[in-house]
């Protein structure tokens, strides 16, 4: 992937953290949880979404994707030592996004963009299935600086429903 790294907004930097603190409040759990908990919790509340009074409308981005996927990064840096980055992605127009990637910057996710995409088509998470495959040591090994995106990769075979 064609890429320019920034280094991550003080901004966002100091902001990440609350946001994560909010997510696990919002799915129910605890963020001193074990990392596979949470990210259990994550791939359910994704999964079937509870529902809020009729013809509400939720912001699938501020309410969902921001804290879920702040969660969901935090959980990568716990148990993988991976880290937040600001980047440039040229192969699309010059997007500006916050991923998660790992030190090598092999393999990473884009959490935010993911959980939102899951909740506006209504799409079958895997978030699990990625973080048990990589406590498996199942996603394969790429050149560093590759900026693998690990979502791409990571689908079911028969989704659990």
């Amino acid at each position: 992937m064609n890429v320019t790294e920034l280094p991550l907004r003080e901004k966002t930097s100091t902001h990440l953290p609350g946001a994560a603190i909010e997510g696990a409040e919002l799915i129910g759990v605890s963020f001193d949880e074990a990392p596979l908990r949470i990210v259990e919790a994550i791939n359910s509340f994704i999964a079937d979404p509870p529902k809020k009074k009729w013809f509400q409308r939720i912001d699938n981005w501020q309410e969902r994707a921001v804290p879920i996927g702040a969660l969901w990064g935090a959980q990568m840096q716990r148990q993988f030592g991976w880290e937040w980055i600001n980047m440039i992605q040229h192969d699309h127009d010059d997007l500006n996004v916050v991923a998660m990637f790992d030190k090598e910057r092999t393999v990473g996710i884009y959490p935010f963009h993911y959980v939102f995409g899951c909740f506006e088509n209504k799409v079958y998470p895997t978030v699990l299935l990625a973080f048990n495959m990589l406590l498996a040591g199942k996603i394969p090994k790429f050149d560093p600086g590759t900026y693998e995106n690990l979502m791409d990769g990571v689908q079911h075979i028969v989704p659990p429903r």
